[in-house]
């Protein structure tokens, strides 16, 4: 009868520990995704912001 009641800890404890690194990869995942997005936003941002300036010089300069 004892070993039934360990048996079933076991599981318990197994089944929990891959619940909680399950979730912690998950979050690794996302964190890691949100910093490749916002590297893809960086460079985005720099590209705009030299067609603005592009765009401000070509007004400024037309008679």
């Amino acid at each position: 009868m004892d070993i039934n009641i360990f048996k079933t800890a076991f599981f318990i404890v197994l089944v929990s520990a891959y619940l909680v690194i399950r979730k912690f990869f998950k979050k690794v995942a996302d964190f890691t995704e949100n910093i490749g997005k916002s590297a893809d936003h960086e460079d985005e941002l720099k590209e705009l912001n030299t067609k603005i300036a592009v765009l401000e010089q070509w007004i400024n300069n037309k008679p």
